[in-house]
C-alpha cells in the first residue's frame, strides 16, 4: 500500500537533529556550463526532474519521535544565488524542502541537506537536472534522456544490515583540533584548486599509491605540521573519509548509503616520514574497506537507530541533546574530512555543453575544514570548505602540491588569500 510519507534513513535521521546554526548538513554540487543560466527554463526544468524523480518531491515535518519525508504536489522555486554557500535549509517547525536549486551566471548549483541524500545521490538528481535544462535550451536531443533510472528512496542500511554481524566498537582518542578562529555565523568560506587529474596521478604513482591515499597523506602532513607549530600537546591527526557503500552492496537508492571510516596518524607515537604515512593510510583502508568490515559499521548505524531508549525519547528532547552527543562522541575524534566523489561523466552530447562539476562539503562546527574532492573530464577540483577566515590550512596544503611540481588554480569566495 502506497503511504503518502518517508522514513528518513538510518543517518538522515542523525543529521536532522544535529542541525545547528553552525551545523547546516548541507551539502553542495554544482556545474558550470558555457551558456548563462536562464532561470524560467531551468525552473520548468526542476519541475520537469521532479516528474522523474518523484521521491524528491518531499517536504521535512516533525513528528512526535522522528522527523520524516511527506510527499508534496510543491515545487521549490529556483533562486539567483546571493549568499554564503552551504546555509540552513532546515527551519524546525516549518515544512521546507530539503534541498535548493541556485542559479549565477554560468552557474546551476543544487544545495542538498544530508537528511535526504548523499553526494551519489546528489549528483544523480543534478545530472538529470542538467540533461532537462540543455534541452529546454535546445542543445541537446531528446534522447539523451531516454534511459530512465528507477529513482527510489529505500533505506539500503536496513536492506544490508545483517543481525548476526557485530557493531564496530573500536574506540579513538580524542583527535588534534585545527587552531583556527570561527567567523561570523551564516559565513562559509570555500577555496577551489584546480589541478590535471593525470598530474596527481603521476605522483601517486611515484609513490605507489591511488589518488586518494596520496591526497590523504599531503593532507595528514600539512595537519601534522600544523599541530607541531602550534601546540606543545600533541594528538592524533585523525580524518574523516566518507565510503560510498554502493560501490561494495547492489543499491540504486537516492538516500544516503555511506559510512564514515577514520584514518588516523598518531604523531605521539614519533616523527612519520611521507612514505611511512602513506603506508599507514594505505593499511587503514584495507583495514576499512572492504565488505565484511564495512557490514560492521552498517550494523553500528542501524543498531543505533534502534535502540529502545533513543526510540522512546520525544523529538524534542533528540533535538536537544544530539547536537551535544554528536560533537563528543562523533566529531571530537575527527580532525577533518575528505570526501571524494570521483569521476562525473555523462552522454558526450551533454558534456560538450558542460565546463566543470564542484563539490563543496557540509559546514561543522566540529570539524571547521572539510574537503570536497570531485573530477570531471581532465580535472580534479579540491575544495576546502571553512567556518575560519584563516586559510593556513589551504594554503600549506596547495603550496606543497605547487612544490611537487603541479600547478594549481586557486578560485575562493575570500576577499583576500
Amino acid at each position: 500500500m502506497k503511504t503518502d510519507w518517508y522514513k528518513l534513513d538510518s543517518a538522515g535521521k542523525l543529521y536532522a537533529s544535529t542541525v545547528t546554526s553552525r551545523v547546516s548538513t548541507v551539502f553542495r554540487l554544482s556545474v558550470n556550463l558555457y551558456i548563462s543560466i536562464n532561470g524560467e527554463l531551468l525552473q520548468e526544468a526542476l519541475e520537469e526532474t521532479l516528474e522523474e524523480v518523484a521521491s524528491f518531491k518531499v517536504v521535512v515535518k516533525r513528528g512526535v519521535f522522528w522527523y520524516y519525508f511527506e510527499k508534496t504536489n510543491s515545487i521549490p522555486v529556483v533562486t539567483k544565488e546571493y549568499y554564503y554557500p552551504c546555509s540552513n535549509l532546515f527551519f524546525r517547525g516549518r515544512n521546507t524542502f530539503p534541498y535548493r536549486v541556485l542559479y549565477y551566471n554560468k552557474k546551476i548549483s543544487l544545495e542538498l541537506s544530508h537528511m535526504l541524500t548523499d553526494g551519489t545521490g546528489g549528483i544523480e538528481f543534478l545530472k538529470l537536472l542538467v540533461k532537462n535544462y540543455l534541452r529546454k535550451e535546445g542543445l541537446v536531443s531528446e534522447s539523451v534522456s531516454e534511459d530512465k533510472k528507477d529513482y527510489h528512496l529505500d533505506n539500503a542500511f536496513f536492506q544490508h544490515y545483517e543481525e548476526v554481524v557485530p557493531s564496530y566498537q573500536e574506540t579513538l582518542d580524542k583527535a588534534y583540533k585545527i587552531p583556527i578562529r570561527l567567523d561570523k555565523r551564516g559565513v562559509y568560506h570555500v577555496t577551489t584548486g584546480n589541478v590535471k587529474t593525470q598530474a596527481i596521478k603521476n605522483l601517486a604513482k611515484q609513490h605507489q599509491t591511488s589518488i586518494t591515499t596520496y591526497l590523504l597523506a599531503l593532507y595528514a602532513e600539512t595537519l601534522i605540521e600544523i599541530q607541531q607549530k602550534n601546540s606543545d600537546k600533541k594528538r592524533p591527526i585523525s580524518i574523516n573519509v566518507p565510503v560510498n557503500l554502493r560501490n561494495f552492496f547492489k543499491s540504486d537508492t537516492l538516500q544516503n548509503f555511506f559510512v564514515s571510516v577514520p584514518i588516523t596518524i598518531d604523531p605521539r607515537l614519533g616523527v612519520y616520514s611521507f612514505q611511512e604515512i602513506i603506508e599507514a593510510i594505505s593499511i587503514d583502508l584495507k583495514r576499512f574497506v572492504n565488505e565484511k568490515q564495512l557490514k560492521m559499521l552498517i550494523a553500528r548505524s542501524v543498531r543505533g537507530e534502534r535502540n529502545m531508549l533513543l526510540r522512546s525519547l520525544p523529538l524534542f528532547v533528540k533535538d536537544w541533546i544530539s547536537p551535544m552527543v554528536h560533537a563528543r562522541f562523533g566529531e571530537n575524534y575527527y580532525t577533518s574530512s575528505i570526501s571524494n566523489l570521483g569521476l562525473i561523466v555523462l552522454e558526450q552530447e551533454v558534456e560538450k555543453h558542460i565546463e566543470r562539476f564542484e563539490f563543496y562539503p557540509p559546514p561543522s562546527i566540529g570539524n571547521k575544514i572539510k574537503v570536497g574532492l570531485i573530477s570531471h573530464k581532465a580535472n580534479m577540483y579540491i575544495t576546502f570548505g571553512s567556518l575560519s577566515n584563516d586559510s593556513l590550512v589551504e594554503r600549506m596544503f596547495f603550496r606543497k602540491l605547487v612544490k611537487e611540481g603541479i600547478h594549481v588554480k586557486i578560485e575562493t569566495n575570500r576577499s583576500a588569500y
